[in-house]
């Protein structure tokens, strides 16, 4: 369930697809990649559910891997991006970068994925 009053579930996709294109602007490549389990995210606030089901586009960038994915925290929604080599993103144990607030300003977010990405 989808507790936010500020921010619906598609204003927040869109600003993952966003984070997306800004990983591709930094020199990310889309993988085409056959994974052996579900893509899912469950989140728990307050006792609130939220499971989605998606199937993230995965980056590479040098010799990691990345997914745009998200923390759903009491005040309002986290982006984070998701890291870790080969064998973490087949065995579904990549590491989360730390995640920051959807509502940064465009040029913060791109400074989040930069350091994500270790470019700074």
């Amino acid at each position: 369930m989808w507790i936010y009053k500020e921010v619906t579930r598609e204003a927040f996709e869109k600003r993952k697809k966003y984070v997306e294109q800004i990983i591709c602007e930094q020199g990310a490549e889309i993988v085409m990649i056959h994974l052996p389990y579900e893509q899912r995210t469950i989140s728990i606030c307050d006792g609130n559910q939220e499971i989605i089901f998606h199937k993230n586009k995965i980056f590479k960038f040098k010799n990691n891997y990345f997914r745009v994915n998200e923390v759903l925290f009491r005040e309002k929604p986290f982006i984070v991006l998701e890291c870790g080599s080969f064998q973490d993103l087949m065995c579904n144990t990549m590491e989360d970068a730390e995640p920051f607030p959807y509502d940064l300003s465009d040029d913060e977010i791109v400074k989040e994925v930069r350091y994500a990405l270790e470019i700074e």
